[in-house]
Formats: C-alpha cells, structure tokens, sequence
C-alpha cells in the first residue's frame, strides 16, 4: 500500500495524493475510535475494569511473549485491496484504506500486540478506550507522511529500500511499545 499512495502513483492516476492521505487520516481515526469505544462499551458491561491492570499485563506479557517466540498472530493474511486504486475516487479509497487500517484486525496482523492491545482497551471502559483507538488509528496514519516525497520512480525504490531495512527495528520498537503500555496501564490503576 505505502508503494502505491504516494504523489507519483496518485499523480499517474489522476488523483490527489493529499485528498487521498487526509482521507485516509480520517477513516483510520474514525474506524480506530469507534472500534475501541466499543470494546470500552462492552469491557465496562463486563466490569472488566476490576480485572485491570491485571488483566492488562497479562495480555501484554502472553503478547510479548508469543512474539518473542515467532509464533504467527491470527488474522487475515491479505493486506487492503489494491484493485481499489484504479476503480474508485480517491477519497473513496483514502477513507476505505483507512477505515481497514484503523480497525486493524481486517487486514494483516504481524503481531499479538494488536489482540492484547483490544483486551487493554476493554479492560480500561471508555474514555480512555476511546483515546487509545484514536491513537492507534492515528499511528496507522502516520506511516503515509514518509511517501510524500516520492515523486519520481528512483525516489520510490530507495524509499521502499528504507522501510523493507527497517522492518527488524520496528518488531523491536513494537515489542518495547509493549512494554511501555504495561508500565502505563499499571500506574494509571494504581
């Protein structure tokens, strides 16, 4: 998806890579916030709350763990749907690309840090469900800024040499993001 969202495919197609991107920015942010509102909905109907941070750190660490170990997280293996690009608007594929990101279990899971993360959510009720998920559509978002400034095929290959180097750093960076919602989960209950 990133090698396609980017001035240069959304120029060759006639489309607006800004359009497309503030689209997406809004899908994943809606979709991320109302899927994690209702899991604070359905984690304080049952009283989930009193189980945390319990709950949460348990979660967290079987997550850490399991990915730690290279066990594969259930889910789809399909990342979004790239015959959207030619077929529709762009702001029709910025919103749906983005909606699917934001939900994040409609697409490929790399990790158990997303299932963890849905039982951290449930366990803390809304508003604070509802903040995390506007979080996390948010940083589903953000990876798109980094193509901006892909405009021309060379520029492309090199960023797209940039993020398949990268890909170690960013299970580690999960794996300490993990962590740090542990310690934060424990001292908001605390």
């Amino acid at each position: 998806m990133l090698s396609s969202i980017t001035p240069l495919g959304q120029r060759g197609r006639g489309m607006s890579w800004s359009r497309t991107v503030g689209a997406f920015w809004v899908g994943a942010i809606a979709a991320g916030t109302a899927l994690f509102t209702v899991l604070g909905v359905v984690g304080a109907w049952a009283s989930l709350s009193r189980l945390n941070p319990w709950l949460s750190i348990v979660g967290l660490g079987l997550a850490i763990t399991l990915d730690a170990m290279g066990v594969t997280a259930p889910g789809p293996r399909r990342q979004v749907n790239e015959d959207w690009l030619g077929r529709y608007r762009d702001w029709v594929v910025g919103l749906g690309f983005g909606g699917q990101l934001g939900l994040g279990f409609v697409t490929y899971v790399p990790s158990f840090g997303l299932w963890a993360l849905f039982v951290v959510a449930a366990s803390l009720g809304v508003p604070a469900a509802s903040w995390i998920g506007a979080g996390f559509g948010l940083g589903r978002s953000l990876l798109l800024l980094a193509t901006r400034s892909i405009t021309s095929p060379g520029v492309l290959s090199g960023v797209m040499r940039r993020f398949a180097g990268a890909e170690r750093g960013a299970g580690r960076l999960a794996l300490a993001s993990y962590g740090l919602v542990i310690l934060l989960v424990t001292v908001y209950d605390f």
